[in-house]
């Protein structure tokens, strides 16, 4: 699918679209990030293991998120917003790629009396939860779907949404499964002096068909996050524990959607703990940092353990006001299906940026990156071992 195409189609849609109100312009937003690079073994640089290492000089592709927004109808009191995205990935050289639609949806404000609700449907990313510097999404069933959102309940907000699981396995006939998520979530409590927590509860149900029989569970993920707001960062502490499909998830940095439906995993339970955030230590030094612990049983059948423990920094020192040096130090150690497993990955960059701020962007930066594979020892074409270099340049807008 080419890209260009299908982005003015869209673009040329939510500009005609037939109003009877005021509205706003339309709004482009996203998010890229590209370079080159070199490996001493894989030729070019590699991207091994992110999630667990860490992000910073392992990143060896072209990737895009192009997104529309319009808002199509206002008369004061009722907004109505067309949102609308693209999403590219091709490897480092830029050649093919793909290009596929991460987000078309419809949402309404101001329907009801509590006017902070949004009504909303369509194809969404809902209310993602990630840890940046690993890339990961540790609660995530964007999809399509729909939902109402932001209810003031209490001292919180509570939404309700209903997403179309995208992936759920097969059956041993080969007949696909149906499945949907129901998502509950009640963010914004307060605790402490700047601190808040959002629980929420998420239920992967697959519905059979007629003639069908799914021997499966259902699968359910708990999440509890706390945030602590500093006076120059955050910190972020989650706990979530699963059941049947979801407890691989745990583990395995899957973020809600998608789950392995398999009987085998009918009596499989897991957790993990994880501690990140950005803290300003000087008016020249920023850190950011991530910690995880996971751990499942009876996946698959099995009678063993399957544990996971994660552990990156990233210290920045500004120079300038637009030029900083970043290092990235990260390494796991695992044991998932009885192998063993654990590796590690130093990275140092130079990096030139608008204006200060571990946040700014866009950054253009040089980097090299030591990355070492313990246990297989094959990770980097045949070598326990890798020395990359390259360019990259990453956005946001």
């Amino acid at each position: 699918m080419k890209l260009l195409p299908l982005a003015g189609a869209i673009s040329a849609a939510l500009l005609s679209a037939n109003v009877t109100a005021e509205t706003s312009p339309l709004e482009f937003n996203g998010y890229m990030r590209g370079g080159v690079g070199l490996g001493s073994e894989s030729g070019s640089n590699p991207k091994w293991e992110v999630n667990k290492v860490g992000r910073l000089g392992n990143e060896n592709d072209l990737y895009g998120e192009f997104g529309f927004k319009k808002e199509v109808f206002n008369d004061g009191e009722t907004s109505y917003v067309v949102d609308s995205m693209l999403k590219y990935w091709a490897g480092q050289d830029g050649a093919g790629g793909d290009v596929e639609v991460a987000q078309f949806n419809v949402q309404a404000k101001g329907l009801f009396e509590d006017k902070d609700i949004v009504l909303w449907g369509g194809k969404r990313y809902y209310q993602r939860h990630d840890v940046h510097i690993l890339d990961s999404y540790y609660w995530d069933i964007s999809g399509t779907g729909a939902g109402i959102e932001h209810i003031n309940m209490g001292p919180g907000k509570l939404s309700m949404a209903l997403i179309q699981d995208e992936v759920t396995g097969d059956l041993d006939d080969g007949q696909e499964i149906t499945a949907v998520i129901a998502d509950i979530r009640y963010a914004g409590i307060p605790l402490w002096n700047r601190a808040d927590l959002e629980v929420g509860v998420d239920y992967n149900y697959g519905h059979e068909r007629n003639g069908q029989s799914i021997d499966a569970d259902d699968s359910i993920l708990l999440t509890a996050s706390i945030t602590q707001n500093l006076d120059a960062g955050f910190n972020k502490t989650i706990l979530q524990a699963a059941t049947a499909g979801y407890a691989e998830q745990m583990t395995g940095y899957g973020s809600g959607n998608g789950i392995k439906r398999d009987v085998n995993d009918n009596d499989a339970s897991g957790y993990r703990i994880i501690n990140w955030g950005v803290i300003s230590l000087s008016d020249d030094i920023e850190f950011g940092h991530s910690v995880l612990f996971a751990a499942a049983g009876d996946v698959d059948g099995t009678d063993t353990d399957d544990t996971l423990f994660s552990a990156v920094a990233r210290p920045m020192y500004k120079w300038t006001e637009k030029m900083r040096t970043i290092v990235e130090v990260g390494g796991f150690t695992q044991t998932i299906n009885d192998i063993d497993g654990a590796g590690s990955k130093f990275t140092v960059a130079q990096a030139w940026v608008p204006q200060v701020g571990f946040w700014s962007r866009p950054e253009i930066r040089v980097f090299a990156s030591y990355m070492n594979d313990y246990e297989n020892e094959t990770a980097f074409n045949g070598a326990d071992s890798e020395v990359s270099v390259g360019m990259q340049a990453e956005a946001w807008w």
